[in-house]
């Protein structure tokens, strides 16, 4: 079978139809993560400009009652001040969250403000040194009295409830605020600690902003488009060599 021919083949065109399916996914993966790229750029704008932003009282931020979705990215990441007492008995851990490849604990204690409004305050983070089913002790208190706060504020996460009945005494699956509500109005988000007036005691690791680099996605979108180029410049040159050997076997018959 001289020529092309042969791509008539069963395995050819097998082969074929593969690279016509694969290259069209190798391109298509290629722009999810540029996508995934410029949602990395977006949300590092977000934080960049907003917690370099003056600080504002956490109540032109946010309003008491509200859904966690009304913090958008002109509230997230802003830096916002508060005074209140801090509620002890209703603080939580919350679990499996890991800093530096260590798995740990937020420590987060609800601000009782000086409006009557709950503000979750995740005061840092806690190392975990025991099982998953222990309880912790040894957790660094809160400052007593008035406390002037000023923290970062991210949106609740939002928990199964009721939580899970195998949790160790004090312990949630998720900052959502409502867990520390007590049944008073609470901000539809919590902040991370920056910083508190009088200091709170130490033991706690400040919650550091994200990591602002633009991450893998242009490199891997990059490696998608020359999957892509490979997946076709091998085709073709199987096809020449196939090609060659038909012809050159072509000529020997013929000689």
């Amino acid at each position: 079978m001289s020529g092309y021919g042969f791509l008539r083949q069963p395995r050819w065109l097998a082969l074929g139809f593969l690279v016509i399916v694969v290259v069209p996914s190798f391109i298509m993966l290629s722009r999810w993560q540029l996508h995934r790229l410029d949602e990395r750029r977006h949300q590092n704008a977000v934080v960049e400009t907003n917690s370099s932003a003056t600080p504002v009282p956490v109540g032109t931020v946010m309003t008491p009652g509200a859904a966690a979705d009304s913090i958008g990215d002109d509230q997230d990441w802003k830096q916002v001040s508060a005074t209140g007492r801090y509620d002890v008995a209703h603080q939580v851990l919350v679990r499996k969250r890991p800093l530096d490849g260590a798995n740990g604990y937020w420590v987060v204690t609800p601000l009782v403000t000086d409006s009557g409004a709950v503000l979750a305050v995740n005061r840092g983070w806690l190392e975990a040194k025991q099982g998953a089913t222990a309880t912790v002790a040894d957790i660094p208190a809160p400052p007593a009295g008035e406390v002037a706060v000023l923290g970062r504020v991210r949106p609740s996460e939002e928990a199964p409830l009721p939580q899970p009945a195998d949790l160790p005494a004090g312990q949630v699956t998720d900052l959502d605020v409502r867990l520390v509500a007590d049944g008073a109005p609470v901000y539809p988000g919590y902040v991370d600690l920056v910083s508190s007036d009088p200091a709170q005691a130490e033991g706690l690791t400040p919650i550091p902003l994200p990591d602002l680099t633009e991450g893998p996605h242009l490199s891997y979108a990059m490696q998608w488009v020359l999957f892509a180029v490979v997946a076709v410049v091998g085709f073709v040159l199987l096809v020449r060599r196939e090609r060659d050997y038909a012809d050159e076997v072509t000529r020997t018959d013929v000689a």
